[in-house]
């Protein structure tokens, strides 16, 4: 087998997996800042169904990922696709193994890739804000929906008279309205994207593609790292130690996003959290006790205790979680927090040599 070369800087080729209604573009703050700032070299998008045009890739650190549908596979299927483009990186860098780093659903399409076809190409799996027990939105669907876009559409209304064109200096109050407009926008957009999807239907909790994942055995000999997001208090943390470093974060805008977050969810996710709780007590021998803050600590798409596995048979070689503050769309674009992530891992150093 190839050596990699001595110019690569991590043990492993990572490969970024987006996740619904997203693609390879989603990394592009990552790709730019791995390259730059950690100087690690970007191999190109690997394609299930590469276009006409679309470059080969080349032997590198790191690669981004794209399926054929971003909204239309199955689990089973993805993972198939994912088993093909890791045998085209191993191959370019004469890897024994490699990293996934997924995003949303693309965590769970990696989990299928270990779960129902194996693990041993695999070192390490990094999941970011993945529902690993299913999103409680998922179960809203029509009513909710349009209930939820009437909310959007009155506060986008009002925030939008915050934007004052030709205004260099704005002040204090009309840059926080500004920064919520766009914000809030983001979010009507993925709701709308969420809703029209039946492939979210899967994400709900108790859903039968998770039911086939959650009672699957979990392979132990690799390592689980979790980056996790969150809006409102990371209730879902018991540490005290890493609730008190949040909360230093503590500022005008960290306070009203959490109060938005959760008068949405007391408005209109009490009893989709009530089924959630349902679904993870088959799996979580403590759910019961979890409090209503526990389960509406979110990311704005995924509660905190679905981002995190909690039920291996056997404790994995690692198993590491890294919150951060930052809604569902924008956990992609923590370049420092997921390059901390392979570091955790163990994946950041010399390519090992056979």
């Amino acid at each position: 087998m190839l050596q990699r070369s001595a110019e690569q800087n991590l043990k492993f080729p990572v490969l970024f997996v987006h996740g619904l209604f997203s693609s390879s573009r989603t990394w592009t703050k990552t790709v730019s800042a791995f390259i730059e700032d950690y100087d690690l070299r970007y191999g190109g998008t690997v394609s299930a169904n590469p276009p006409s045009g679309q470059l080969q890739p080349t032997p590198a650190d790191f690669y981004t990922w794209n399926f054929s549908s971003n909204h239309h596979l199955s689990y089973r299927k993805q993972a198939e696709e994912l088993a093909a483009g890791i045998e085209t990186i191993r191959r370019l860098n004469g890897a024994e193994q490699v990293v996934l780093i997924g995003h949303s659903m693309g965590g769970l399409a990696a989990r299928a890739l270990v779960q129902l076809y194996g693990a041993r190409d695999v070192y390490a799996l990094i999941t970011i804000g993945t529902p690993h027990y299913g999103s409680p939105l998922a179960l809203l669907r029509e009513s909710t929906h349009r209930d939820a876009r009437n909310i959007f559409e009155k506060l986008t209304k009002l925030l939008a008279r915050a934007d004052a064109p030709g205004e260099t200096r704005p002040g204090f109050f009309r840059r926080l309205a500004r920064r919520l407009f766009r914000v809030t926008t983001e979010a009507q957009q993925e709701l709308d994207g969420f809703f029209s999807s039946e492939a979210f239907i899967e994400l709900a909790p108790g859903s039968e593609a998770l039911e086939e994942l959650n009672r699957a055995d979990l392979p132990t000999d690799l390592r689980y790292v979790f980056i996790t997001g969150s809006l409102t208090d990371f209730a879902a943390f018991p540490d005290p130690v890493w609730i008190a470093r949040y909360r230093k974060l503590n500022s005008v805008w960290k306070r009203l996003a959490a109060n938005t977050v959760q008068t949405i969810s007391n408005r209109y996710l009490l009893e989709p959290y009530e089924e959630f709780q349902r679904y993870l007590s088959a799996y979580l021998p403590d759910a019961a006790d979890y409090t209503p803050a526990h389960l509406t600590d979110f990311d704005g798409a995924v509660p905190v205790l679905s981002q995190i596995i909690g039920h291996f048979r056997d404790p994995p070689l690692l198993k590491a979680v890294l919150p951060v503050y930052a809604s569902h769309t924008r956990l992609t674009k923590r370049p420092a927090k997921i390059f901390q992530a392979l570091a955790v891992c163990g994946a950041v150093g010399a390519s090992p040599r056979p």
